[in-house]
């Protein structure tokens, strides 16, 4: 028997598998082929649509998303502003109550949860679930959305509730620093044109966004110009202080792994690239802070 809470649960581990597959970034094209279910194609979400109903359910939204279109921030990252306790959800234009508006207030009324695809590149998103509508604002034009806990392991026929106020604060900040660290990624990424800046590996599933500098430094705009792309084993030798970039992008390796048969992948792939220069953006906004280089080269210095 076809029902929402089981094409919600179908839905919820489509979306678990694209996790395994993709992480934080899930691909557009990936969400858009959606699932099968009971012999039935279904969609994950709507690419004109915000909030989202397969025909196949009868109330509440399958989804809701963000979009971030092409051409913004390319080099600033971070557009988090949300309260602790929840995700600021806009409701679209006209009529707060009709058009599909109603299927939050539907997802309100039946403690229904939903995904929700937060765009964290365009055509990127990071997928949060099981989310819930906490409140509507119809005055203010928004929906106050918040995370629970997985529902994966839960019988189907399980009540919903939405989570407590301690639990979905716990939840929202723990998803925005991964919605963070995802756009982070993805910007940052994009602006090496997914190549490692020391060793030029070309596979992004090996790559990863190294900070120069904590977050908490830089200030409340965070910009790809505190960000390197680094393959997982260099971004390793970088926290360690085994590697070192000074202001003038030079890269320095540090002495300790001068050892006796450290191997070809020490000798290759860290040692060889000693004394050369790091590969940079062409775009000056987009290359490594100079200044944010020196702070943390003299942090490399004091270790070495």
């Amino acid at each position: 028997m076809i029902n929402d809470t089981n094409i919600l649960f179908s839905a919820f581990n489509k979306v678990k598998d694209l996790e395994t597959l993709y992480g934080d970034s899930i691909p557009w094209s990936a969400i858009h082929a959606g699932f099968n279910y009971s012999g039935e194609s279904i969609l994950l979400a709507n690419q004109v649509q915000g909030i989202f109903k397969p025909k196949l359910m009868s109330r509440g939204p399958i989804s809701i998303k963000t979009t971030m279109p092409k051409g913004e921030r390319e080099h600033i990252y971070n557009d988090q502003r949300t309260d602790d306790g929840y995700y600021q959800y806009s409701l679209e234009a006209g009529d707060p109550h009709g058009e599909r508006n109603v299927l939050l207030w539907q997802a309100l009324e039946d403690q229904s949860p939903f995904i929700y695809f937060h765009a964290v590149a365009p055509a990127v998103y990071k997928a949060l679930w099981p989310c819930f509508v906490r409140a509507i604002h119809p005055d203010r034009g928004y929906a106050e959305i918040i995370i629970g806990k997985s529902l994966l392991d839960e019988p189907f026929e399980v009540k919903y509730e939405i989570p407590d106020e301690f639990e979905s604060k716990y939840c929202v900040r723990e998803t925005k620093t991964r919605l963070h660290q995802a756009s982070f990624r993805e910007a940052v990424l994009n602006a090496y044109k997914n190549k490692c800046a020391i060793s030029s590996l070309p596979v992004p599933q090996l790559l990863e966004a190294a900070h120069i500098i904590p977050d908490a430094k830089v200030g409340k705009v965070q910009t790809v110009s505190n960000g390197l792309a680094l393959s997982r084993i260099h971004h390793r030798a970088y926290d360690a202080e085994l590697i070192g970039i000074d202001p003038d992008y030079k890269i320095h390796v540090s002495d300790r792994l001068y050892i006796e048969d450290g191997g070809p992948l020490l000798d290759k792939g860290i040692l060889d690239f000693n004394g050369k220069l790091l590969c940079v953006p062409h775009a000056k906004k987009l290359q490594p802070n100079r200044d944010y280089l020196a702070e943390r080269f003299d942090l490399y210095k004091r270790y070495n």
